[in-house]
């Protein structure tokens, strides 16, 4: 299974073999959108498993006014 971390505007993150390492990356970033720390900062984050979503954050960003 090939697992990938993909954040909003930056693009893949990291890509692995392993479901635990890349939901503890996920995590990482997930946690960075909500705290609006760095470049993930309300950034929408994904967590794909050989190519389908298993897990979506919605970063501010999503929802920001025009």
């Amino acid at each position: 299974m090939k697992y990938e971390v993909i954040v909003g505007n930056i693009g893949t993150v990291h890509s692995c073999n392993n479901p635990v390492e890349a939901a503890a990356v996920y995590g990482d970033y997930k946690r960075q959108s909500e705290t609006n720390y760095g470049r993930a900062a309300g950034e929408t984050v994904y967590l794909l498993k050989n190519g389908e979503p298993m897990y979506e954050h919605h970063g501010r960003q999503d929802y920001s006014e025009n």
